[in-house]
């Protein structure tokens, strides 16, 4: 009688249940860090789209027709960075920048939903102490994030 080595058809069920398993947990984990990954990324961006906008209204960048204040409309699903102290959303000069699918402006805290930097100073201009938010807020966890920027168009906190 001759003894053979190697697995049966059970134990090769067996360990592809778990490999199926521990496959199936690592996708799920995985898929949350590159949604909230995918947040991060948009607000990081944003912030740095906010410092640019300022800097420009402060060294008199004059982009945009001579214009030398600088601001951000958020809008729904982009916001659009202009030059002059009003948006005007015909103007060729806008850059709309796209948010993350995931990603969406839940609330919108400035005047006129927009964000505009003085000349020279870099000050937002029209500054109301009780609105000047902009939160977002990732679709699939729900998971939101607020930008608060103070007078001097410094981002104070993000939380």
């Amino acid at each position: 009688m001759t003894h053979r080595s190697g697995f049966t058809f059970i134990e090769l069920i067996v360990g592809m249940g778990v490999f199926a398993t521990l496959v199936g947990l690592a996708t799920v984990n995985l898929l949350g860090v590159q949604r909230k990954s995918s947040l991060t990324a948009t607000i990081d961006t944003l912030i740095a789209d906010i410092k640019e906008q300022q800097i420009k209204a402060i060294t008199g960048d004059t982009f945009g027709g001579g214009q030398s204040s600088y601001g951000i409309y958020f809008g729904p699903g982009q916001y659009v960075l202009f030059a002059g102290g009003t948006y005007h959303p015909n103007d060729s000069t806008n850059a709309m920048i796209p948010l993350d699918t995931n990603v969406v402006f839940s609330s919108i805290n400035f005047p006129d939903t927009s964000v505009v930097f003085a000349s020279g100073s870099g000050e937002i201009i029209n500054f109301n102490s009780q609105a000047h938010t902009v939160t977002l807020l990732q679709v699939h966890s729900g998971e939101g994030k607020t930008i608060d920027i103070n007078r001097y168009g410094v981002v104070t906190s993000v939380n």
